[in-house]
């Protein structure tokens, strides 16, 4: 059998570079974002969530429109506030809306409704004064099968 030569490299794998790489990612844009939110007033500091640096554009990430557009007052005094404090350049900053995530309620797991084993025993008497075969036949299997359902449960 031959051996077919997979591209994928498990996490494991990798000698710590990519993941040194991420942490320092992740690392400016923290500070980067703590420098944007010295520059807002405190009522708008709480709103700005997160922030990317993308090659000379920042986005910075905000809960809804409402604050987006209160953020876009102070798109200049974030800039410069990004420029004097020798964060490199920058030269547009977007400001984005993180959509509220909708999480579909769960459907509880409904309980099956069984029938009571009175009702069970009459299915099954009633199957054996049946005089077509058919019928006797899979009304045996039903009540067998609600006995077995009802005993689970």
């Amino acid at each position: 059998m031959a051996y077919k030569k997979t591209t994928f490299k498990s996490s494991l794998a990798f000698d710590g570079k990519v993941f040194t790489l991420y942490k320092y990612q992740i690392e400016t844009q923290a500070k980067l974002l703590r420098k944007i939110k010295v520059a807002l007033p405190d009522h708008l500091s709480e709103h700005a969530l997160y922030c990317v640096l993308t090659n000379k554009k920042i986005s910075l990430y905000t809960d809804s429109a409402i604050w987006s557009s209160q953020l876009r007052f102070y798109h200049q005094s974030i800039l410069q506030s990004l420029l004097s404090s020798h964060s490199g350049v920058i030269e547009t900053l977007q400001i984005k809306v993180i959509p509220q995530v909708i999480e579909p309620e769960h459907k509880q797991k409904e309980l099956k409704k069984i029938p009571s084993e009175e009702n069970i025993n009459f299915i099954l008497e009633q199957a054996e004064h049946q005089g077509d075969e058919n019928l006797r036949d899979s009304l045996l299997r039903l009540g067998k099968c609600l006995q077995r359902k009802s005993k689970t449960i």
